[in-house]
């Protein structure tokens, strides 16, 4: 590339920075937004190109683009590797992001705060993952840690990990969450049956399970909220009165 052409590059990348300054970057169509993205790590090509290459090849929108694999973004011609690194790593860039912004301790007094942090934890995930968070009286997080033994299909709860965890934590409040990847957050017969079997194992525990919420695109699931957890507290009530009732029998 000459001086000339550099100069003309030169007061395109400059009228593009105004641009974002003046209108935002979230005003932006996605191939300027990714043309911008690209400045830094390719400093003599023309990005606008580039970028409406990358959108075409990813299937069409800047998510798609993020999303992508290096060896995608690495096939369209002049990226370089950096870049491609920088956009792939942009799902956990925002992740971090948003994250960070809630706190390192932030409060889950309601349902609708837990849903919106477990959404941020569960996004961008391909396989499922499940989570324990432990809350304060006043749900403020105590501790939080990935507790499940996931498949692309499902995810279990380890039962030691989860055992230990609560233990050492010095709070009895708990959030279980999991994601849906195939996008509909509605429970499978296992999610029912395993939050009834959780739902025991907390009350032998003496812990309280505030909720379990399954997480995904089309929208969540609160057990809570659909009053799953007030009818499986009978389960466990129902086994004592029961096994009470046994032990007058035995000899």
């Amino acid at each position: 590339m000459d001086t000339k052409d550099n100069n003309i590059h030169a007061g395109h990348r400059q009228r593009m920075r105004e641009r974002v300054q003046k209108l935002g970057i979230e005003n932006l169509p996605d191939h300027e937004v990714l043309e911008f993205l690209l400045y830094p790590f390719i400093p003599l090509k023309d990005t606008n190109a580039i970028a409406h290459e990358l959108i075409e090849r990813a299937g069409g929108s800047l998510d798609k683009v993020f999303d992508s694999s290096i060896a995608l973004l690495m096939s369209v011609k002049n990226m370089t590797r950096n870049a491609a690194l920088f956009l792939t790593s942009m799902p956990q860039i925002l992740k971090t992001y948003q994250l960070r912004k809630l706190g390192e301790k932030p409060m889950l007094d309601t349902i609708a705060h837990a849903v919106d942090y477990f959404r941020i934890l569960l996004s961008d995930l391909t396989q499922e993952k499940m989570y324990l968070v432990i809350v304060n009286s006043k749900g403020k997080l105590v501790d939080k840690c990935e507790i499940g033994d996931s498949t692309s299909q499902e995810c279990t709860l380890n039962v030691k990990s989860f055992i230990a965890r609560t233990t050492n934590s010095g709070a009895d409040n708990i959030f279980i969450a999991h994601n849906h990847p195939s996008g509909d957050p509605s429970p499978s017969m296992a999610d029912y049956d395993f939050t009834r079997w959780l739902v025991s194992l907390c009350e032998i525990m003496g812990l309280k399970l505030v909720d379990h919420i399954v997480i995904a695109d089309e929208g969540y699931y609160s057990f809570n909220e659909h009053g799953d957890l007030k009818q499986y507290k009978d389960v466990y009530r129902d086994y004592v009165k029961f096994a009470t009732a046994m032990d007058k029998f035995r000899m």
